[in-house]
């Protein structure tokens, strides 16, 4: 046996049509006999994509609508540290003050 499968049974080519040839991955052959490669896109396995743009193409109202976002982003931060830098500075005065109470009260 010459390894060709010349028999009743072999498979015989045929013409694929646009949607087979859209949904096909692998090789093929075009109409001209040249050969086209497709394959199946790759699946991320997770992770981070990160996206490139220029910021000199973005239209004037996304650059101030940025802007904006980011200066409310900081005025809150510091809202909250200023909030917690309050409360701490009451609590240690609170502190301050039943210490020198219980400290000069206390000796009588």
């Amino acid at each position: 046996m010459d390894g060709y499968n010349n028999g009743p049974g072999r498979d015989e080519p045929r013409v694929m049509s646009r949607e087979d040839v859209r949904e096909y991955r692998g090789l093929t052959l075009n109409e001209s006999g040249e050969e086209e490669r497709r394959e199946e896109p790759r699946a991320q396995m997770g992770g981070f994509h990160v996206h490139v743009f220029s910021p000199s193409a973005m239209p004037w109202w996304k650059k101030a609508l940025f802007w904006g976002a980011a200066a409310a982003a900081v005025a809150l931060i510091l809202v909250v540290a200023w909030f917690f830098l309050l409360g701490g500075l009451v609590i240690a005065g609170l502190a301050a003050v039943l210490y020198l109470l219980k400290k000069y009260l206390g000796r009588r």
